[in-house]
Formats: structure tokens, sequence, C-alpha cells
């Protein structure tokens, strides 16, 4: 307490100012004024009825992961096409290989060999023909392949070339590779000997080989030949350091052209070249008594490791 006329500090139980004497005025202590309480605020409720609390908006994803999803799922889209079409594609070179002409010669050429059979036993199956073929409408046209091939008794790779001639397909080499190392020869079917006259109508020449009905013997033919192309060094006697002379057998007809041709000794890995090379030779026609006929004879081919 003070005093109100000297403004002395007074204590309750005074009632006269020790230092003036003035009576001390009691006064009723008052309270502080406070505001009048409010209410918080609570908005008004929203909702598609009318009243009701508006809906909270949508959280935001994270971009940079949906980005991501659809790249990956166009990659896998794309994945899957990419895989059909290559699935297709080797389907659709698969057979046009195995359905062409000169994969149907190699395989049968494969299939009848002796020597295959003994050591591979029955060929159960081929796979796929690495390679290619062509063919003009001149009637030439170059093959080769290579294919592994099954039998009953064992399995190897099988490596064929073929070379297209008057619209006929001829093999030039053929070799079977097995497993274990060893190299089997595939002989061309198509060269085998010729089929003998079905009357019995033909001779015998002074080399013991069969002349047809209606032909001469020649002999040997290398030096009459217009034409007479070298044969191709097949790679793999090349390898395996294969030479010597190969004598193939050949039947010109009337117009000097070879119509069948055979070997008939000389290193098994040659033969197929040389007879290939036989069959592209020409000759002068042969007349005999003013009349064209047919010559049978040999034609010596020599090969030489370079």
């Amino acid at each position: 307490m003070i005093c109100t006329t000297c403004g002395s500090p007074l204590d309750s139980i005074h009632r006269f100012c020790p230092k003036c004497g003035a009576p001390v005025q009691l006064q009723t202590p008052t309270q502080p004024q406070q505001s009048p309480y409010t209410a918080p605020y609570t908005p008004p409720q929203y909702s598609a009825y009318g009243g009701g609390q508006p809906p909270l908006p949508p959280k935001k994803g994270f971009g940079c992961g949906k980005i991501i999803l659809i790249l990956v799922i166009i990659l896998a889209v794309l994945g899957a096409g990419i895989g059909v079409a290559v699935y297709y594609g080797f389907r659709y070179t698969e057979r046009a290989l195995k359905s062409s002409e000169p994969y149907t010669l190699a395989v049968d050429a494969l299939k009848r060999s002796e020597g295959v059979r003994e050591r591979l036993g029955d060929i159960e199956e081929t796979g796929f023909p690495l390679g290619a073929y062509s063919q003009d409408a001149g009637g030439s046209g170059k093959a080769a392949f290579v294919m592994s091939v099954k039998g009953s008794k064992g399995s190897g790779q099988y490596q064929v070339d073929l070379t297209r001639t008057n619209s006929v397909w001829h093999i030039n080499s053929a070799v079977v590779r097995t497993s274990d190392g060893q190299t089997i020869p595939v002989v061309d079917y198509r060269g085998s000997p010729d089929t003998p006259d079905v009357n019995g109508n033909s001779n015998t020449n002074d080399s013991g080989n069969t002349v047809p009905k209606g032909a001469v013997s020649g002999g040997l033919l290398n030096s009459k030949a217009i034409s007479l192309p070298k044969p191709v060094y097949p790679a793999v006697a090349k390898a395996a350091k294969a030479s010597g002379t190969v004598v193939v057998q050949v039947l010109v007809d009337e117009n000097g052209n070879v119509v069948s041709a055979r070997a008939v000794s000389g290193h098994p890995l040659l033969q197929q070249a040389a007879v290939a090379a036989a069959r592209n030779a020409k000759f002068a026609p042969t007349k005999l008594g003013g009349k064209p006929v047919k010559v049978s004879g040999t034609i010596n081919y020599t090969f030489t490791v370079e």
C-alpha cells in the first residue's frame, strides 16, 4: 500500500500514514479485465450431398517411379516382340534351307554313305544347316552347309560343298567329322558307277571299265579336251595333306558334253573335286563313219600339296 498524500509505503495495519499523518484510504483490489470467451472456429462440413467435410487432396506420387515402370513395360513388350520375330525368322530360314534341292541332295548322300553308316549308324537327326545357297536362271549355282548329325551309334558334324551345273546339283566335297576327331568322307551317290544296260548290251574296254552301248572307248581323254577346268583343292584335303592322282571315268555325248562321271581311283578326299571338274569338261564331237558317237574314257587329275 502507498499513502495517497505523500506517497510513502504503508503496511496493511496502518490506518494513518506514519509520515504525514494522513488517514489511509482502503482500495478494493480490482481484477484485470479479461476478454470474453470465444469458442474455436470449426469450418463447415461439405459433401457431394450438401454439407460434410470436403475431401482431402490426393497424395502426389513419385513421378520418377512411374517413368521407370513405363520404361520397364515398354522394354518387356519390345523384348517379347524381338523374341517372337527371331524365333519365326529362325524357323523360316530352317524350312527354306531344308526344303532346298542342294540340302536334300547333301542329306541323301549322307544317309547313303556306307562309311557314315558303319561308324555313326543310321542317321536319325540333322541339326540346323548353317550356310546358304544361290542359283541363277542360267543353270549354275553354289551351296555350302555345315550341320550337326546324330546317328544310332554316334554323332558328328557334316560339312558339304556343292555346285550347280546345267541345272543339276553336284557334291564337290562332303565329310563328317566325328566327336572323337575322325574324318569320314561322304561319297556322292550321283557319282557312283553308271547303271548297267538292262539288256546286257555293254562291253568292256582294255582297262576293265564298262563301255555303254553305242559308245566307243576313247582311253585317256585329257589331251582331247577343248576345255578342261582344274579341280578345286578341298580345304579338308589340304588339312589332311591328301595328294596324288584321281582317275575319273566319263561318258561324253555326241555334242562333246560330259553326261556322267565317276571316280575309279584316288584319295577319297580328292575324288569329289575331281568328279565335279570332269563334269564341266568339254570335248569336240567324236564321229565314227561320219556320224557323232558317244565316247567313254578317263580323265586324270593330279593333286599336289603346296
